[in-house]
């Protein structure tokens, strides 16, 4: 017991990994977003509820989720010490945290070179519920609903809200995983 807590008080800092891995992962998921509602916006109305680009999305997530894995990679190749499962939680989750910041600092500065994207997306998803086949009472409640939603996910507290425990929670996943595989193996570590 003793020994492991002075590994773990004479480990070197993890903020550099977290913050490199963080920065490169803000910046994709940033990025792979922006394209996914670009391609939103210039697509043809189908009228179907589900479309290929919220299946993208999902993707953008779940690339979102290896920032942890990357930075514990990152750990371990510079320092080349062993550290605990709970060592890599805590990169992964604080890498998390850094590209859920990341991702909302540049979607509001993006904001400030487009303003008028979310009304495009709003009327896109006006357009693509008016092309279904659902009754007329349906789709105005649809339409106030969506677009109230997608208004409100531009908000900085809302991004927070969200991006926060996602990105923050799947990467504590990966930050274990990282740990797992990519730590110097030590016996009495684990």
């Amino acid at each position: 017991m003793e020994e492991s807590q002075q590994i773990s008080n004479s480990n070197p800092s993890y903020w550099a990994s977290v913050g490199i891995a963080g920065l490169i992962f803000g910046i994709i998921v940033f990025v792979l977003g922006l394209i996914v509602t670009y391609l939103t916006i210039n697509s043809e109305p189908t009228g179907s509820m589900l479309s290929p680009m919220q299946f993208v999305g999902l993707i953008v997530c779940l690339i979102g989720a290896f920032g942890g894995m990357l930075a514990t990679w990152h750990y371990a190749r510079e320092y080349d010490v062993p550290f605990t499962l709970g060592t890599g939680a805590l990169i992964g989750l604080f890498t998390g945290i850094v590209i859920a910041i990341v991702n909302i600092l540049l979607s509001q500065g993006w904001h400030l070179i487009d303003p008028k994207m979310t009304q495009h997306l709003i009327d896109h998803m006006v357009a693509n519920i008016q092309a279904s086949n659902m009754a007329d009472q349906q789709k105005q409640q649809t339409i106030d609903m969506m677009a109230k939603s997608l208004r409100n996910r531009n908000q900085i507290g809302t991004q927070l809200l969200w991006g926060l425990p996602m990105f923050g929670i799947l990467n504590l996943l990966t930050g274990m995983i990282g740990a797992k595989m990519f730590s110097k193996k030590d016996e009495d570590n684990f």
